[in-house]
């Protein structure tokens, strides 16, 4: 394994990154990160899209790695080691790995062998929504440090910034099938889209408003049976919506009228529905734009989009 001197967190390192694919872009090419897609990252590694805004939470995040790992050292009784190099594969120098900490080995502690640390930060409510279980982008970005470092083992130690808890550090095993499988989907990524310089397909509306920002007035396509039938099964899609919404506020009516005055319906102790009161205040636009309309129109802001609409 060849190792590169890090340059993290600079702005070279950011444009560096446009060369090759790191451990934070595998679920984005594999289509499993919820915050970016394949094309948004391809248009960014190209220089048409600017590199993600380092926001207050992720220089919190960086910042807050320190905390973690000292956590980590006084939970588990073992040290880590900040590493100051980029991990890069022996057979494709495009494939890198940036880890967080590097977990010395302690055979006393029951580590025989040095292991990859990352240290996540995140809500409760991010975790919650997963039912309590870690993102699918943190594992697939894990293993390919394992892949890339050749270690056999990796921890993950996170915290909850709107709860401040820590979580306990959870180990992960090497996994060398999907190391293998997702090695071979980002070697082929990399030389479609960035060798031959293949776009990536867009997958969702965001994809297609970065792409088609502005519609040209008066320019009209005639329909291709291609057209046709992507337009046919969008209609029966929304048709199908449709009947679920129905059937889904039916069912709503029929518990809410179960529920009565009550709050929840439990089973064994576990919520199944709730629907308690609640006060909510909301600014009356209609009202404040008639009293103050001057006001009104000095905080008026401007976006621009396309609405699509299926006829």
């Amino acid at each position: 394994m060849k190792t590169l001197q890090s340059q993290l967190p600079s702005p070279q390192w950011v444009e560096e990154r446009a060369n090759y694919i790191g451990g934070s872009d595998v679920a984005t090419i594999l289509g499993e990160n919820p915050y970016s897609t394949p094309l948004q990252l391809w248009l960014r590694k190209r220089g048409v899209l600017p590199p993600i805004e380092e926001t207050p939470i992720l220089r919190f995040g960086h910042f807050f790695e320190q905390i973690l790992a000292i956590h980590f050292e006084e939970t588990t009784g073992l040290k880590t080691r900040q590493v100051n190099k980029t991990y890069e594969s022996k057979e494709h120098s495009f494939l890198r790995a940036n880890i967080d900490r590097m977990v010395l080995a302690d055979s006393e502690k029951g580590l025989e062998s040095t292991a990859v640390l990352e240290l996540k930060t995140t809500t409760s409510h991010r975790l919650k929504a997963l039912d309590g279980e870690y993102p699918r982008e943190w594992i697939l970005q894990v293993q390919h440090y394992l892949g890339i470092t050749g270690f056999s083992q990796a921890w993950i130690q996170c915290y909850e910034r709107d709860t401040c808890i820590f979580h306990d550090p959870v180990l992960i095993q090497r996994d060398d099938d999907l190391i293998a499988e997702n090695m071979s989907k980002l070697i082929s990524w990399w030389q479609i889209h960035m060798i031959e310089g293949k776009q990536p397909e867009p997958i969702n509306g965001e994809d297609t408003l970065i792409l088609f920002p502005n519609s040209q007035d008066g320019i009209v396509l005639e329909a291709t049976p291609l057209v046709m039938e992507l337009y046919g099964e969008l209609k029966q899609v929304r048709d199908r919506k449709d009947d679920l919404i129905r059937m889904e506020e039916h069912l709503k009516t029929k518990l809410q009228d179960k529920l009565g005055s009550a709050e929840r319906i439990v089973l064994a102790g576990k919520t199944l529905v709730s629907w308690k009161s609640s006060v909510m205040s909301r600014l009356n636009t209609g009202e404040f734009r008639k009293a103050h309309p001057e006001l009104y129109k000095k905080y008026l802001t401007k976006t621009k989009t396309r609405r699509f609409l299926c006829h």
